[in-house]
């Protein structure tokens, strides 16, 4: 009998069912390339942001800052900065990106609903090209997990808590430093942004630190994404992939293009059905589900990762369809088939979304 048999094991069980986002996070699975980037974003008297580090993957790049407060100084204009600032810096110190479109991306909490960020930008001429800026906790890829029994851990409160807990600090350790020097805080961009300059933009109010910004060379950022190594399958349900067409690019991007025709809330039956294999039986249902639930099919979004071809004809690829306040069923593996030259949302996938969400029932 081996000496740990009979001892529990500290390693949780996988959530079962659980799929990794690649919109909030990056690949855990793989190494991406180092890209060249400015040092200094942003510097006063006493308060630095710079660069720490820009590594581009296939499915999008993470960006590090590194935020100084210059030893010997006051806490700044706010006071919550006395103390664990570090724990609500993701934010006080505001982060974006310009697009290479000139679209904004502005950087979200992990823990504000997709449907909420992506709701931010309906209705303005302002939109991100589809793009996510999301802040990456530092508690653990175990945050971005979804699936069944997947919980998101409490955050801190922002605010009064920073001020009690450096109250009691002082008074125990009348000598303790306000705040640490140095903070990094890390971000995940999806997906990867096309060739063109991708503008980094960050402010401090709390610090004094007015708006600046750098650019980085989207080419560069897409040169360094190719150096990526993967180092063991994903395990997204995409890691067997078959023959691809002749021009993989071009036919990911008609296949992403047909799950958000058929998925994108605001259009017409007909032009939703025309991207769903067999759509035109599916008229009458989803004119009911319509009926039923106008404010959800209307404000419909869906995100599209990157497809894995079978063979020339099929593909499959992870999605995330999100009505306003929620997500019909979390991250799922769709198929798609091409049918007479023009990629379809399989039948299976389009009324699984419907099952999911309680809704698939009317087509009974």
């Amino acid at each position: 009998m081996g000496f740990f048999d009979n001892v529990p094991s500290p390693v949780p069980a996988p959530l079962p069912g659980a799929v990794r986002a690649p919109w909030l996070a990056p690949p855990d699975h793989q190494l991406g390339g180092v890209v060249a980037a400015p040092p200094s974003l942003g510097v006063t008297g006493d308060t630095a942001v710079s660069i720490g580090g820009v590594v581009a993957y296939p499915s999008g790049v993470e960006i590090t800052l590194e935020v100084r407060l210059r030893p010997g100084t006051a806490a700044g204009v706010d006071p919550r900065l006395s103390v664990a600032w570090e724990q609500e810096a993701h934010r006080m110190v505001r982060f974006g990106v310009v697009l290479p479109s000139g679209a904004r991306a502005v950087a979200a909490d992990p823990a504000t609903p997709l449907a909420a960020r992506l709701d931010a930008y309906v209705g303005t001429s302002d939109v991100s090209d589809g793009s996510l800026l999301t802040v990456v906790d530092s508690s653990g890829p175990g945050e971005y997990r979804v699936g069944p029994g997947a919980v998101q851990p409490p955050r801190p409160a922002y605010g009064h808590g920073l001020g009690f807990a450096y109250r009691t600090l002082s008074a125990v350790f009348p000598g303790a430093r306000q705040a640490s020097a140095v903070h990094r805080l890390r971000y995940w961009l999806w997906p990867l942004p096309p060739a063109g300059p991708l503008t980094l933009v960050v402010d401090f109010p709390a610090r004094g630190l007015a708006e600046s910004r750098v650019t980085v060379d989207g080419s560069a950022l897409r040169a360094a994404a190719e150096r990526a190594v993967t180092l063991w399958p994903a395990g997204d349900g995409l890691d067997e992939p078959g023959t691809p067409p002749v021009d993989v690019p071009t036919e990911a991007a008609r296949v992403r293009a047909a799950f958000r025709r058929a998925f994108t809330g605001g259009q017409g039956e007909d032009h939703a059905l025309s991207a769903v294999e067999g759509g035109p039986g599916l008229r009458d249902v989803l004119e009911r589900v319509r009926e039923r639930f106008p404010r959800q099919t209307t404000g419909a979004r869906v995100l599209v990762g990157e497809p894995v071809f079978d063979d020339p004809g099929h593909a499959r690829v992870l999605f995330e369809v999100v009505v306003p306040g929620a997500s019909l069923g979390g991250v799922s593996v769709g198929a798609a088939v091409l049918v007479a030259g023009d990629w379809k949302v399989r039948t299976q996938t389009y009324t699984g979304v419907l099952a999911r969400s309680g809704i698939g029932v009317l087509a009974g």
